[in-house]
């Protein structure tokens, strides 16, 4: 009987051993999954983010070379995008396949999108002992040409104070403020002026009185390109001729065309050797409609003082000789002015209102005054890359404008603005755009 209850217990004993041994291994077996799976997490993640960088990187190909995009030139851009964060197609069985539209997704089929793909099998290393010897990690990211909400850029580099404020007035921007000065002063509010905006950005620092701006700016940060570094310059003929603006509307360029009289004029797209000038009283007993077009004003620049003046899908080139009688003026806008001039909504000035030659360095440089008074509405791009702008909106200059958008060199405002951001009247949206992550 003694033998026996002892024969018993060793067995309780072996059973309660062996469930331990299983316990155990089922145990180490869980442990070394958990440990897998926080590999393969970690690894995914590293191969998330060389997707993303493929995909952005494909993206900037294709915003930079807008119409005459490749599929060769985004696929390498996005093969290096992936190498440069770790993964090289078909090295390490790692697979990376760029797809120009997307071929999935929410954005499938879409021109303007790029689609990243990164897939690599991977040992596995507690996982083998249950039979896993491998398992494939994969990532995918799209990215894409969308709208900016960038509508004030001073694109000096070094400039002191390159964005200033001078003055008791509001700047109301609803979109996005950048300045590219590296400078310890590069935007300074050096009076009692409030700069509102959906967001500032500063690649140097800020002066003045900072508390007036908002939000917060954010300082150092990279610089904005040239939205329209891009954007060719007109060709014209310099070629004058001395046909009279004020007569002959069907010349295709006019010398010194100058208006100082009431009356009701029309001026036609052309050259426009020596500038336009406008002088009126206040009000429109002097009245100029700009058929739509462009006007390339070859030296002399555009000065209106006082009068009306509309124009509906007009942009002006001002360009011009470094010396002689055609030589580069800037653009004046000051006095009681009054009336409306739109930016074309198609073609290639889509959106260009006014448009500085980026090709001149004059000595001393250029400066710009638009001081817009209460009665005119600017809608456009103001561009100006190698000038100053002195700018003072009025009440509506730009506030009655849908949208309005002002790079230069460098911007002094000396006077209220509204920047609105309605670009629904554009087939395209905004004329300015940048690359983001969209899947």
């Amino acid at each position: 009987m003694t033998a026996r209850g002892r024969d018993k217990r060793g067995g309780e004993r072996g059973q309660i051993l062996a469930m331990m041994v299983i316990s155990l291994i089922a145990l180490c077996a869980l442990v070394g999954v958990a440990a897998d799976l926080g590999f393969f997490s970690d690894y995914r993640r590293r191969m998330q983010t060389a997707a993303d960088a493929a995909a952005m990187a494909g993206a900037q190909q294709l915003l930079r070379d807008a119409d005459s995009a490749s599929y060769t030139k985004i696929s390498s851009s996005a093969f290096d995008g992936s190498k440069s964060n770790g993964f090289t197609d078909s090295a390490d069985d790692a697979k990376v396949t760029p797809n120009w539209p997307p071929l999935s997704g929410f954005h499938v089929g879409n021109p303007r999108f790029v689609e990243a793909i990164i897939t690599q099998p991977r040992p596995t290393i507690f996982m083998a002992i249950l039979g896993f010897q491998s398992a494939t990690v994969s990532a995918r990211a799209v990215a894409g040409i969308v709208e900016s909400n960038l509508c004030i850029l001073a694109l000096d580099k070094t400039q002191s104070k390159a964005i200033n404020l001078n003055g008791s007035f509001t700047v109301d921007a609803k979109c996005k403020v950048a300045d590219n000065s590296n400078d310890p002063d590069a935007l300074d509010d050096s009076g009692g002026a409030i700069l509102k905006a959906k967001s500032i950005a500063v690649t140097g620092d800020v002066g003045g009185n900072k508390s007036n701006l908002t939000p917060a700016p954010q300082t150092g940060v990279p610089r904005e390109p040239d939205p329209f570094a891009g954007l060719a310059a007109p060709t014209f003929s310099p070629t004058c001729t001395s046909a009279d603006c004020n007569v002959d509307h069907s010349s295709s360029s006019y010398t010194n065309c100058t208006i100082n009289n009431t009356g009701t004029y029309t001026l036609s797209p052309g050259t426009y050797c020596g500038g336009i000038t406008i002088h009126g009283s206040s009000g429109c007993s002097t009245d100029v409609t700009f058929q739509p077009g462009l006007y390339v004003l070859y030296g002399g620049g555009f000065n209106v003082n006082g009068g009306c003046i509309h124009g509906t899908g007009v942009t002006f080139y001002n360009t011009g000789a470094t010396s002689g009688p055609n030589k580069y003026s800037g653009v004046t806008i000051t006095g009681s002015v009054s009336g409306t001039l739109y930016a074309p909504t198609t073609g290639a000035m889509t959106a260009i209102l006014f448009f500085g030659d980026r090709t001149l360095t004059l000595p001393g440089g250029q400066t710009d005054t638009i001081n817009g008074g209460t009665d005119l509405t600017l809608e456009g791009t103001l561009y100006f890359p190698r000038d100053t702008v002195k700018f003072a909106g009025g009440s509506s200059s730009t506030g009655a404008a849908a949208y309005s958008i002002l790079i230069a060199d460098a911007i002094t405002f000396t006077g209220g603005a509204t920047f609105n951001n309605d670009f629904t009247k554009l087939p395209n949206g905004s004329p300015i755009k940048t690359v983001a992550l969209v899947e």
